[in-house]
């Protein structure tokens, strides 16, 4: 039984092959936020490809507005991810993410602002990231966590 439905060649019909080709050299699926949190933390932060866009998930567990002017828009966001040991021990992971430029603004509001930006990301919602990895921080405890510049932000419903 044939469901009437074929794909027709289009004019470029290398084009696809190509534009296939050219995505998977520059997009990796292969790492979760707990890799990159892990990798960090065991001083492998080189394993982690700085040439290629990530895509990565988690939820937002703090923001920061640094600079508010829509020219030169500044904001971070911490997200976070976890997993229990054992039904006792939840491990967490945390990444932070740099969202820098106009495309941007609005999207961690300014705390003296009473109006609500339809771009705002929410404390707490669960956010799928595009992003490239730009190397490690490091907290006054002395944990390591990767940080990454937004390339693309989405808040999952």
């Amino acid at each position: 039984m044939s469901t009437g439905l074929m794909a027709q060649s289009a004019e470029g019909e290398g084009m696809g092959a190509e534009l296939t080709s050219r995505y998977r050299d520059l997009v990796s699926f292969d790492y979760e936020l707990e890799d990159l949190a892990s990798l960090v933390n065991e001083g492998r932060s080189r394993d982690i490809p700085k040439d290629r866009i990530l895509i990565i998930n988690g939820t937002v567990s703090s923001r920061q507005l640094i600079d508010p002017t829509e020219e030169s828009y500044f904001a971070i966001l911490e997200l976070s991810s976890g997993d229990w040991e054992d039904e006792e021990e939840l491990r967490l992971y945390r990444c932070y993410i740099q969202l820098i430029g106009p495309s941007f603004a609005g999207t961690v509001p300014d705390p003296q602002s009473r109006t609500i930006d339809p771009k705002e990301v929410p404390l707490h919602a669960d956010v799928l990231l595009i992003g490239r990895y730009l190397g490690y921080g490091e907290d006054e405890t002395g944990d390591t966590f990767p940080v990454l510049e937004a390339v693309d932000l989405r808040v999952l419903e």
